[in-house]
């Protein structure tokens, strides 16, 4: 009659039990039939697009590419709210209003489509659901989409022409796209159905469809979620409201990817299928569906990384156990009934995340650089370390037969290990500590897709059988007129920023001299018309409530908006409570909403930007 409640993934603002990868991975399953790998190659590439992504902020290896692809010759595309130093550097940027990206690519394709600017051939030897998606479209003329996304309509045509003009490209999508609820997946949807009609997908020089290393055991072979029987699934919290990131579309997705790849395919339940969030913390203080007792937290700090912090907070103080695991002491670590020390990043071997699902065609790893345990200093332990004790004492000894991680590794290398005349994880990293096999492209063209149709799903056939729109829209938040009225400013939060790592590195003193404060970025007309200077500490508020940050201000995006930094708290201060090193002063979470109401209503995903983000700032006053 009492449960408990997992929560797990890297210390960020997102947590796990959120969608920071699902939309995207599994839209990439339902309407592809895999993950979609970049492919650049100079002189077949003839564009990259940064759709709601800056990774000169955030993403190293993005931005070097960005760079390369500009040496090459490439053209460049960026789509963003911000004028970010991508932007600046793009032969295009397109400066939408946040939260809008679903109608924004709706728009360009109907421009492309009226224009006669997509593949045609591309289109009927390698798709399904054209004539239908044609239809819809017709629902997104220029004017309206102008007036949606804040662009002129000169400006809309101009954009369609010249993402057209410039096939094929890469594109890497952002997390931007995912928060702009109630259209995040519909948003991932739109933007690969928009490259699709253009023919840049499964072909060289565009993105093409990866699927699992053919050598390599996937997770989900490892994790055995056939053995939840369907009266289980159905207890999951969420997945009767949001069907799709949840087991009622894992299942469907898993049973196109099985007839592919049989059990080593991509679909990892523990990434795509979730309890929802918000849904959960309502458990917790109501025991409705069921009552919801405790929590394990791996690796993440819900305080910080969750909405609405202050349910977050009523919700974990009414467990009977919360017990984190984590490398530093968190506001989450503080109200805990125990908190373990978790094995860093150095101190396990490690591999990429879509590589260990087999999303990707390539393995690649990195063995322990430093030890875990050193006898009187420290004494960590690393994931594999903590669940197979749990998994020894519930009486699962023969489903944990190897005794360390290293040795999980080498089980799920061994096809590779054996091809490359190798016998340890040790050999395999000094070695070459990577294997590629790269996708071919023309899958779609032989209906070898792992969807219904074998083929691209412009209709997707999933959502259908779920009861969702088969095709991307875009939907209009519904805000109250007393809200609108107060809140005026459109609050982008959640962006990254250098030196850290969401919530992460706070106690790090040469970054906090590098960065010691939270910061709030304003349109110099906005902060000239509400008397707020630079460096000014700023109160931000909604609803929910109120946090400070210092100004900067810039013209770098629309007077109407503010950018807001995330994952703020202060190891310097007491951790004892109320103050819980700082927690209520400037975490943007104090802020946000995470009602089931304002979800996306296919993934469960909750507002981080766009239109729902509404807020109202004044200066801070001397004294307060």
């Amino acid at each position: 009659k009492t449960s408990f409640l997992i929560l797990f993934g890297s210390p960020n603002r997102f947590g796990a039990v959120t969608i920071c990868y699902g939309p995207r991975s599994m839209v990439w399953y339902s309407t592809f039939g895999g993950a979609i790998v970049p492919n650049r190659q100079p002189g077949k590439t003839q564009m990259m697009v940064l759709w709601g992504r800056n990774p000169h902020e955030g993403g190293p290896s993005s931005w070097h590419s960005f760079l390369n692809a500009k040496k090459a010759g490439m053209r460049t595309m960026v789509v963003d709210p911000r004028h970010t130093e991508p932007a600046r550097q793009a032969d295009c940027w397109v400066q939408l209003r946040p939260g809008t990206d679903a109608a924004l690519a709706l728009g360009l394709m109907h421009v492309i489509v009226e224009e006669g600017l997509h593949d045609r051939q591309f289109i009927e030897q390698r798709t399904y659901g054209f004539d239908d998606l044609c239809e819809r479209l017709k629902e997104y003329p220029p004017e309206k989409v102008a007036r949606i996304t804040g662009l002129s309509v000169p400006r809309l045509v101009e954009t369609a022409r010249f993402f057209a003009a410039n096939q094929p490209s890469t594109m890497v999508i952002g997390e931007a796209a995912e928060h702009s609820t109630p259209n995040s997946i519909q948003a991932i949807r739109a933007i690969n159905v928009l490259r699709t009609i253009v023919g840049s997908i499964d072909v060289e020089g565009g993105c093409l469809i990866g699927g699992p290393h053919p050598d390599f055991v996937t997770d989900a072979a490892m994790e055995a979620s056939e053995r939840l029987s369907p009266e289980q699934r159905a207890k999951q919290l969420g997945a009767d409201r949001f069907r799709f990131l949840s087991y009622p579309g894992w299942e469907l997705v898993t049973e196109q990817l099985r007839k592919k790849w049989g059990e080593n395919h991509p679909a990892a339940a523990y990434l795509n299928c979730m309890a929802h969030a918000p849904t959960a913390f309502r458990a917790m203080l109501t025991g409705e569906p069921y009552p919801l007792r405790g929590l394990l937290v791996s690796a993440s700090n819900p305080l910080l990384s969750q909405g609405n912090t202050k349910l977050v907070y009523e919700a974990l103080k009414s467990l009977d156990l919360l017990a984190p695991r984590d490398t530093t002491w968190t506001p989450t670590a503080a109200i805990s009934d125990y908190a373990l020390p978790a094995a860093s990043l150095l101190e396990r071997p490690e591999m990429g995340n879509f590589a260990s699902v087999g999303a990707y065609p390539l393995v690649q790893v990195g063995e322990t650089a430093l030890p875990p345990v050193v006898p009187g200093h420290h004494d960590r332990r690393d994931d594999y370390e903590v669940w197979r004790g749990l998994g020894l004492r519930l009486g699962q000894r023969d489903d944990w037969p190897w005794e360390t991680f290293e040795e999980t590794w080498e089980h799920r290398l061994a096809g590779i290990m054996e091809r490359r005349g190798q016998r340890s994880l040790q050999e395999f990293v000094r070695s070459k500590r990577w294997d590629l096999i790269p996708p071919e492209p023309g899958q779609a063209l032989h209906g070898g897709l792992a969807t219904a149709t074998g083929k691209i799903e412009l209709r997707s056939t999933i959502l259908e059988r779920l009861g969702y729109d088969p095709l991307p829209a875009y939907i209009e938040p519904e805000i109250p007129a007393d809200i609108g009225k107060r809140y005026r400013f459109l609050n982008i939060s959640g962006c990254r920023f250098r030196p850290y790592h969401h919530s992460e590195f706070r106690h790090v003193d040469s970054f906090r001299r590098l960065h010691p404060d939270p910061i709030v970025e304003i349109h110099v007309d906005a902060a000239l018309r509400l008397g707020i200077a630079d460096g000014d500490w700023v109160w931000i508020e909604t609803p929910k409530g109120r946090v400070k940050q210092r100004a900067r201000l810039s013209t770098d995006f629309d007077p109407r908006f503010i950018v807001t930094q995330h994952g703020w708290w202060f190891p310097e201060r007491p951790a004892e409570e109320p103050s819980l090193y700082g927690l209520w002063e400037s975490n943007i979470n104090v802020t946000t909403d995470d009602d089931p109401d304002l979800c996306d209503p296919m993934s469960g995903g909750w507002p981080f930007k766009g239109l729902y983000m509404r807020c109202r700032i004044e200066k801070v006053e001397d004294g307060e």
